[in-house]
């Protein structure tokens, strides 16, 4: 799970939304307005502010595999209901492997596992550090805890334990596909022997493409080159990617 951008204002479609209800907002009621134009536009910004990945496990979003995710669920009792239409509360995710074969391995991921959870300790990806990461994938495709980038940040590693385990990050189909990507990344390193070219894939993994799109696995990526994916990303505008 890496850092990702809030979208600070609300799409033309939502804004428009807003506007004509006022205060009787309905998230059911949005996703039908303009045909279902207006939903569809906000899908499109959110992911494309997070370029194309899963605010969670970073596996690539597009099509029908996306949704919209409330961070804070609409059927927490206090805030639920105010949230659900706050761009503020809102981010791009998968669907969790629930309409594939492989969602046997380890379960519902993401929102889908976190559901209706309203955890005081679960960790909005928007509120992650830029550097360090507070997370670290393994060569065998587990993604754990970076427990002297949380002591660095102040932030609790039981908090961050807890946000990989609410949203079931560890499911075996997202643990076998990082594992495949890890060894992608071992056979394509033994291309470079240059170090001039091996700071350029590493800046084209890292960085976005020309169309805005990372590749997958970010945080896979970054921690199977290191240190120096830290000097790199240090490199970029704190925009944050």
């Amino acid at each position: 799970m890496k850092k990702i951008r809030e979208l600070n204002e609300s799409t033309p479609g939502l804004a428009e939304y807003l506007n004509i209800v006022g205060d009787e907002t309905n998230w059911e009621e949005f996703r039908s307005h303009n045909s279902g134009a207006s939903r569809n536009e906000l899908m499109d910004a959110l992911a494309q502010n997070q370029h194309g990945l899963c605010a969670y496990c970073e596996t690539a979003i597009k099509g029908r595999h996306r949704q919209i995710e409330h961070v804070i669920p609409q059927s927490d009792d206090e805030m639920g209901k105010a949230k659900a239409l706050d761009i503020a509360n809102m981010v791009a995710c998968c669907i969790g492997g629930t309409k594939s074969k492989a969602s046997k391995r380890g379960g519902p991921s993401c929102g889908q596992a976190k559901g209706n959870q309203n955890d005081e300790n679960f960790i909005d990806p928007r509120l992650l550090p830029a550097q360090p990461s507070l997370t670290k994938v393994l060569r065998d495709g587990s993604i754990t805890v970076d427990e002297e980038a949380c002591e660095s940040e102040g932030i609790s590693v039981a908090r961050v334990r807890k946000t990989i385990e609410i949203l079931n990050l560890n499911a075996e189909r997202l643990r076998l596909v990082r594992t495949k990507y890890w060894n992608e990344l071992v056979e394509r390193s033994k291309q470079y022997n240059d170090p001039d070219e091996m700071n350029a894939w590493i800046s084209k993994v890292l960085i976005p493409e020309e169309n805005g799109r990372l590749e997958p696995f970010f945080t896979t990526s970054r921690s199977y080159f290191g240190p120096l994916s830290e000097r790199l990303l240090a490199q970029q505008p704190q925009t944050w990617i």
